[in-house]
């Protein structure tokens, strides 16, 4: 079935090629293979209509690309002279394609075509989807990480007795933001130990943990900075909302197609003979 596939494949593309040949005969002849011609408008087209991203790689192989299509029309001929295109299971195939290519024009014409989304339509998704669209909260800290309950219990008694904390870090933490007094950097949420996270969120800016104990070790944090929530501004994030907006509409259309012409067709499906037609389970032979 796999290669009945791949023969269809080839078949579409040469169609599309000696259909286009016939018509433009005026044009320039790139390749002629039998009484079949390709033109450069032939060619070109065949390059339009690819995917962009193949677009681009076919334009620095242009050569390997025509040898391709000369290669497929050779196979095509071929085909045909052995009838295959007469084949039951190849026209049953082809039939299938067939379907899968009109119904892909349909979505395309009737649901994909008909999706349109304004700037009103972006704005009012952004205004309703604050949440979504808020960057996270981040906070700021140092810490002191050592080996021991005991070391930090005598680190924390030290620092409250004077000592700062950004001297106490560099002189006894074993983390190797040590050097940089504990300062950890801003993170957001979620990113560093759920233990770790959970005692940062309870403090105030400049305030002073007691021992936490993580996988790590243990930690005395200080807080030194939290920026809160705020929203992206709608520049940053219109092209999520477009993909987002496009999905719904599509959903919303496709829906409504599939709604009608089933209202407008009588359907009838008999779920016993379905139930029936299950398969049955395998009997285990232990004997």
């Amino acid at each position: 079935m796999k290669i009945l596939i791949l023969f269809i494949k080839s078949m579409l593309l040469v169609l599309i090629v000696s259909g286009c040949s016939n018509s433009r005969k005026a044009e320039v002849v790139l390749a002629t293979i039998g009484d079949s011609d390709i033109t450069i408008a032939d060619f070109n087209e065949r390059i339009r209509n690819l995917p962009p991203k193949y677009q681009e790689v076919v334009n620095k192989r242009k050569e390997q690309f025509l040898e391709e299509i000369i290669n497929d029309t050779l196979l095509y001929r071929e085909a045909k002279k052995n009838d295959l295109h007469k084949d039951k299971e190849v026209q049953k195939v082809i039939e299938e394609a067939k379907k899968k290519v009109l119904i892909a024009r349909l979505l395309k014409d009737k649901v994909d075509d008909a999706i349109v989304i304004s700037d009103e339509d972006i704005l009012i998704f952004y205004d309703a989807n604050q949440k979504r669209y808020m960057s996270p909260e981040i906070m700021r800290v140092s810490h002191i990480l050592v080996h021991s309950p005991e070391e930090a219990e005598s680190i924390l008694a030290e620092i409250k007795a004077g000592n700062t904390f950004e001297d106490m870090a560099r002189a006894k933490s074993v983390d190797p933001t040590a050097q940089r007094g504990g300062d950890i950097g801003y993170f957001p949420k979620g990113q560093l130990m759920p233990e770790f996270e959970q005692a940062c969120s309870e403090l105030e800016i400049e305030e002073i943990s007691g021992v936490v104990k993580t996988a790590l070790g243990y930690h005395i944090i200080m807080l030194t900075d939290r920026k809160p929530p705020k929203k992206r501004p709608i520049d940053q994030v219109t092209d999520d909302i477009k993909a987002r907006l496009y999905n719904i509409k599509r959903q919303e259309i496709f829906g409504a197609l599939l709604q009608r012409l089933r209202s407008e067709t009588p359907i009838l499906v008999n779920k016993e003979i379905l139930i029936e037609n299950e398969p049955e389970e395998k009997i285990e032979n232990n004997s």
